[in-house]
């Protein structure tokens, strides 16, 4: 389950209780820090209930002071190095030196400011969509903590007191919505300054193969944040019995899965049947399929036999970018487990379009790239008409 479907999910279980909560988002960082914008960290008044905003430095003090700082209205803290500004008394230090915006806000379902309830339909049905958040202001039509929300299918709504303001940052988060490898950003306004968010489908990761070792990577997959899918035309009682609780079984004809797959944003196939005839119908459909990642299990030449018998030519292999055989990262991986880390790690290095390289090799380099900025400018404001 990913973290923003967790989030979502027990804010749901709090108002069913009447339990009220707060939400923590990160904003912006400059400099290092573990987590970056848009991370979020779900509480109540005294303890954590879901997400993150760092590694555990920041945390403790949120929950302790979040609902009281936020009781009126959103706002936005700035915390130095680990310590809240301003703030000696702060015992804990932070892993990473940044500084970090987190804005602390009681969460209120159903309104035009709620960003869970809009980042909810855009999980549950597939929707990609862009979420503006001001977090720094001067100017009476944008406070603090107001939002626009814009999905692909056109739906917005929008907490800003000026319709002209609304919609010039709906052109903005529509520029956001065309972008094929969209980024967390800071538009600049007049007076003010938000966080610009595109919020993606969660990745889902369809897994051809039901043995004893695929349960690791169905595990480790979906503790990452990948919904799972097992496809197994027989499922024994064994099977289901393995995966419960882990993923959705998939128990039709191979064929049926191909809608399924072609449904997804972000859908990443792997092939690990250890039975040679199935796998390579799995590799068949995955190839006809929309899926971002085909990992096949197995030496390379076992591939190409099925390539070559798929797809014959001169010599036999395939110029698809997105197949990985053998599949995985070199980890020097023995076990099941180590095996699944070595294919999850890969996949996730796919989604995110990540080098996979050892992070000391970076040498001066930042581990995460300054996130682009964006100043609304007149020009992008559409034009008043009429008589003032």
């Amino acid at each position: 389950m990913s973290e923003l479907t967790e989030i979502c999910r027990v804010a749901q279980a709090a108002q069913q209780r009447g339990e009220p909560c707060w939400l923590a988002t990160v904003m912006r960082v400059r400099g290092s820090a573990y987590r970056h914008a848009g991370a979020r960290l779900l509480f109540s008044s005294g303890q954590p209930l879901a997400g993150s905003v760092s590694g555990g430095c920041l945390e403790a003090s949120i929950v302790r002071k979040g609902p009281w700082l936020a009781r009126e209205q959103a706002v936005c803290v700035r915390y130095e190095g680990g310590r809240e500004e301003d703030d000696e008394e702060s015992a804990r230090g932070a892993g990473c030196d940044g500084t970090v915006d987190i804005l602390l806000e009681r969460v209120r379902r159903g309104g035009a400011a709620d960003p869970l309830g809009f980042i909810d339909d855009c999980l549950n049905f597939e929707r990609c969509g862009a979420l503006i958040t001001v977090f720094a202001s001067s100017n009476a039509s944008a406070p603090v903590g107001a939002r626009l929300a814009l999905d692909e299918s056109g739906a917005h709504r929008s907490s800003l007191g000026d319709p002209s303001l609304s919609d010039a940052l709906s052109l903005v988060a529509q520029a956001a919505l065309r972008e094929t490898h969209p980024q967390a950003r800071t538009v600049h306004g007049e007076g003010f300054e938000a966080l610009l968010e595109v919020i993606q489908p969660t990745p889902r990761l369809f897994l051809f193969g039901s043995g004893p070792d695929a349960l690791p990577v169905a595990e480790l997959a979906g503790s990452v944040g990948f919904a799972i899918t097992v496809c197994e035309p027989s499922l024994r009682p064994a099977v289901r019995q393995r995966f419960s609780g882990v993923a959705e079984l998939h128990s039709d004809e191979l064929s049926a899965v191909l809608p399924k797959i072609n449904a997804c944003r972000a859908a990443l196939g792997v092939v690990m049947s250890h039975h040679y005839p199935t796998d390579a119908r799995a590799l068949a459909l995955l190839l006809e399929s929309r899926a971002l990642y085909i990992g096949v299990l197995g030496p390379e030449r076992r591939t190409q036999r099925m390539l070559g018998e798929l797809h014959p030519t001169p010599h036999g292999e395939s110029q698809d970018s997105r197949l990985r055989a053998p599949i995985g990262l070199d980890l020097g991986a023995e076990t099941p487990a180590q095996i699944a880390l070595a294919i999850v790690s890969e996949a996730q290095a796919v989604l995110t379009r990540a080098s996979a390289e050892p992070l000391s090799r970076r040498r001066e380099r930042p581990i995460h790239a300054p996130g682009p900025e964006l100043t609304l400018s007149a020009a992008t404001r559409p034009a008043r008409t009429g008589t003032q």
